[in-house]
């Protein structure tokens, strides 16, 4: 089986969904392939679109929020949208690379590729299934403009927002957000802090703000060595963020508590290895947080999606949320002191996310 996955770096969640699923689909014998659709529009779009987004979260992240709420005010209206318009106009060329290939299926893990296809099924009609992977806990503006077979929900309590923003109930399955299965091996934090090189005898809390290090993370770290103790380390991802990273080393080096790392493929193992992680809200990141089983604090979200990823999470007891950085530390040396709280958190993220999401879909994709 021949499947085309569509993603779009538009945060780093969209393509970690995209591999998770690709890594399954692999291990099943299938042919699974990764493109960017805007690519279809031109190599230069693609690069404009993914630089202008993340330009946009790490520096204003505000002008998200004020996009985010045109889209849902836009939604209502009984219009075509621009964004649907802005994707059709490459659907031809990526038909003829369906069809060129003969794919015999394709999952969308970005509204985009959604948006593509449903401009190909309404003028070309390929004939073979089309599926969309919701990767936030939350139904985003636009997703009503979409055609497809399926759709991937986070969790069965958002079914009633999907139906009621314009999805078909016949067509809404909740079978979890995809996460790479290396999140829910099974080992000890132990075991994990021995392939890291980590010292058992400290407190190690984790920090990861996305691929390119958005939000107020060098206030968050000042936090941070003031509040937690001697006994604690602090390893902060900062992903592309160079800048980020040079400034953390430069500010805390004398501090032998704060420890940076550029890019990491381990972050499964780190996750394993933490006592505690302080997270923005990507969906992605905090399914992939609730599935290793890390207490955690969320930070910093972007306005929109992210908020409303932070309130189901603490809603369901899943995670602390604020937007103060200060607030931020003192949450995470709670769950540092106190083994009950962060106990509860964990079973928390038992009961609300699906670890075997990405098998699930594969199923139900493979089988029809």
């Amino acid at each position: 089986m021949k499947i085309l996955i569509l993603s779009c770096s538009t945060g780093g969640g969209h393509n970690s969904a995209a591999r998770a699923m690709q890594h399954v689909l692999t291990e099943r014998g299938a042919y699974a392939e990764i493109v960017d659709p805007i690519v279809f529009s031109s190599e230069k779009a693609k690069n404009f679109v993914s630089a202008l987004y993340n330009k946009i979260i790490k520096n204003t992240p505000q002008v998200f929020g004020v996009i985010y709420k045109a889209g849902a005010i836009y939604e209502k209206t009984p219009f075509p949208s621009p964004v649907y318009f802005a994707n059709s106009t490459y659907a031809e060329a990526l038909n003829d690379y369906i069809v060129q290939n003969a794919f015999d299926c394709v999952l969308c893990c970005h509204l985009y590729g959604m948006e593509a296809m449903t401009a190909i099924r309404d003028k070309w009609n390929p004939g073979i299934p089309c599926y969309g992977v919701l990767t936030d806990y939350t139904c985003i503006p636009f997703t009503s403009d979409t055609k497809l077979d399926g759709y991937f929900i986070p969790h069965a309590e958002l079914e009633e927002e999907a139906e009621r923003k314009g999805l078909p109930a016949g067509k809404i399955y909740s079978f979890g957000i995809p996460v790479h299965p290396a999140f829910m091996q099974e080992i000890s934090k132990r075991e994990a802090r021995e392939k890291l090189g980590l010292p058992q005898d400290k407190k190690i809390l984790l920090l990861m703000f996305g691929s390119v290090g958005c939000g107020k993370i060098e206030k968050l770290c000042k936090c941070l060595m003031k509040t937690i103790g001697k006994d604690c380390l602090v390893y902060l991802i900062t992903g592309s963020n160079e800048k980020l990273k040079a400034a953390v080393d430069k500010r805390f080096a004398a501090d032998g508590r704060m420890h940076t790392l550029a890019y990491t493929a381990d972050v499964p193992l780190y996750m394993k290895a933490a006592d505690v992680f302080i997270s923005k809200a990507g969906g992605l990141s905090s399914t992939e947080a609730a599935v290793a089983g890390v207490p955690l604090v969320h930070l910093h979200s972007i306005p929109g999606c992210e908020t409303k990823n932070v309130e189901f999470f603490t809603a369901h007891g899943m995670s602390y949320g604020t937007k103060k950085a200060k607030k931020a530390a003192l949450l995470a040396q709670k769950l540092l002191c106190d083994e009950e709280a962060a106990d509860n958190m964990r079973r928390a993220q038992r009961a609300n996310v699906y670890p075997d999401a990405a098998e699930r879909i594969a199923d139900k994709i493979m089988r029809g």
